[in-house]
């Protein structure tokens, strides 16, 4: 593919990084004294109107809903964009499926950043009207909705739908014929499947139960993990050694067996993705670029509310820079 026609996204894009959050500001942010300091610090960012509305959590989710606004706005293809969107899908059509279940209204917790608006989902879904949903999605939907009425197990609701969101996000990859959508979201099937296998090892699940959640798509096949299921956990980090995977896994399970916490493999797995994109920042324009920004910013929104709510809830600063994850400038 022709690079060129990103070029003025790209450019656009460069210039948007400019007021990305930087590490010794989420330092500052995180050593501030309480939750009114932290709102005054972030009045020089471009979050100063989300952070100051009367929820903080409704900012950020619409600080999100913006970003990608503001992406398929500027971005000539909009398969690169749909890429990332498309967990936002996953996101609602579980919340709607369960919403329905329990007869509760969803719409606070649901976000306009997928490829399909949560109003429609949520007539689709509610009225089993799924023509205009793409035919993995329906099957996920509909799957999920039949697994929990055998079940009555909402885990088999996320199961289906997390397996038809990986499966969207591949097919738009592959439809697109960009080689870089098609390397990233294997990569990203393939961190998702480590952190759910140190989950399932934490919970001494047996290799059945893995297989129910493994994702299908990535470079790493389910044998390799099956024949660490009987292992110590940190020899499977090891096991990792000739794979991109291998410094993230090893420190990630190394700092989960120290405090038994499963926040540190996702935190480890967010900053191996981060780092994975940092590539971009060498290339003068491309799909890469795009990604990046992307995943920047909703990393960064992530922090931010890390912070604040470590603040409201008035955590210890070390406890809360602990949580933080890397920042990609």
């Amino acid at each position: 593919m022709d690079n060129t026609i990103f070029a003025q996204s790209s450019g656009t894009i460069r210039a948007l990084e400019n007021k990305l959050i930087d590490s010794s500001k989420f330092e500052a942010l995180a050593d501030a004294k309480d939750f009114s300091e932290c709102i005054r610090m972030l009045q020089d960012s471009r979050y100063a109107s989300y952070v100051s509305m009367p929820s903080y959590e409704e900012g950020l989710k619409m600080a999100l809903e913006d970003l990608y606004k503001d992406m398929y706005r500027i971005t000539p293809l909009k398969s690169v964009v749909d890429l990332p969107a498309a967990r936002y899908d996953g996101h609602n059509i579980k919340s709607i499926i369960k919403g329905n279940i329990l007869n509760t209204d969803v719409s606070d917790i649901l976000i306009e950043a997928g490829t399909i608006p949560a109003r429609s989902l949520g007539t689709m879904i509610k009225d089993k009207n799924f023509k205009e949903m793409p035919d993995i999605l329906k099957d996920a939907a509909i799957k999920a909705s039949e697994d929990y009425e055998e079940t009555h197990n909402p885990q088999y609701i996320d199961l289906a739908v997390d397996e038809g969101t990986f499966g969207y996000m591949i097919d738009i990859a592959e439809e697109s014929k960009i080689e870089y959508l098609n390397e990233f979201v294997k990569t990203y099937i393939d961190v998702t499947n480590i952190k759910s296998y140190v989950r399932m090892r934490s919970q001494n699940k047996d290799s059945d139960y893995y297989r129910k959640f493994f994702l299908v798509g990535g470079y790493i096949g389910f044998d390799m993990f099956e024949s660490f299921l009987n292992e110590p956990l940190e020899k499977f980090g090891e096991k990792l050694v000739y794979t991109p995977y291998y410094k993230w896994a090893k420190d990630g399970i190394g700092e989960y067996l120290k405090t038994l916490n499963l926040g540190h493999i996702e935190k480890f797995g967010d900053n191996f993705i981060i780092d994975y994109l940092r590539k971009a920042k060498y290339i003068n324009m491309g799909p890469e670029i795009i990604i990046a920004y992307i995943f920047a910013v909703e990393n960064e929104i992530k922090s931010i509310r890390i912070i604040l709510t470590g603040k409201k809830n008035k955590v210890n600063s070390d406890i809360i820079r602990e949580r933080l994850r890397e920042a990609y400038v």
